[in-house]
C-alpha cells in the first residue's frame, strides 16, 4: 500500500458507478468500493480511516447523507462528499449541515473536474493530519520542557 496515495471509499448501490469510479481514479488514489451504506461502515471498521469518503445519495437501506453523518461522528478528520443525480435543495442542506460534506457533486461527473476535486480534498486531508502532527509534536516538547525547567528550579 502506498501511503503517498490518498485513500477514498466510493459509496453507490449502481455496480457500474463503483467501475467507472475505480477505473476514473485509481491510478491517482488507493480505490475502495462498497455498494450500500452498511457496508461502507464494515469496510471502514475493517479498514481504518480513508482521507476521503464519497457517497451516494439515493440509496436504499441508508442514504448519503446517513451514512456521511456516521463517518463523521466515528471518523472526523476524513473528509466527505455526496454525488447525486438529484440536487434537492432540502438534501443539500441536510448534507451541510447533518453530514458537513466537503462538496455536493451533480452525476454524471466530469472526469477532469472529480479528478480535481478529489485531490484538493485528499490534500486537504492530509494537510489536516500533517498539522495534527505537528501540534502533538509541539505539545511533547513543550511539556519536556515544563518538567525540565520545574526540575531547574529545585
Amino acid at each position: 500500500m502506498d501511503k503517498k496515495k490518498g485513500r477514498v471509499l466510493y459509496v453507490d448501490d449502481e455496480e457500474i458507478n463503483l467501475i467507472n469510479f475505480r477505473e476514473t481514479l485509481c491510478d491517482d488514489f488507493e480505490i475502495f468500493t462498497a455498494g450500500s451504506g452498511q457496508a461502507a461502515l464494515a469496510l471502514l471498521e475493517q479498514e481504518g480511516e480513508m482521507a476521503l469518503v464519497v457517497s451516494d445519495q439515493r440509496m436504499p437501506g441508508m442514504s448519503g447523507i446517513e451514512l456521511l453523518t456516521k463517518v463523521r461522528e466515528v471518523y472526523p478528520d476524513t473528509i466527505r462528499m455526496i454525488i447525486s443525480a438529484y440536487t434537492e435543495v432540502h438534501e443539500l442542506i441536510e448534507a451541510i449541515n447533518k453530514a458537513e460534506v466537503y462538496r455536493y457533486f451533480v452525476k454524471p461527473w466530469k472526469e477532469e473536474q472529480l479528478r480535481l476535486t478529489i485531490g484538493n480534498a485528499v490534500g486537504t486531508y492530509a494537510l489536516g493530519q500533517e498539522i495534527k502532527e505537528l501540534v502533538a509534536q509541539r505539545r511533547k516538547e513543550m511539556a519536556e520542557r515544563i518538567r525540565n525547567f520545574e526540575g531547574d528550579k529545585r
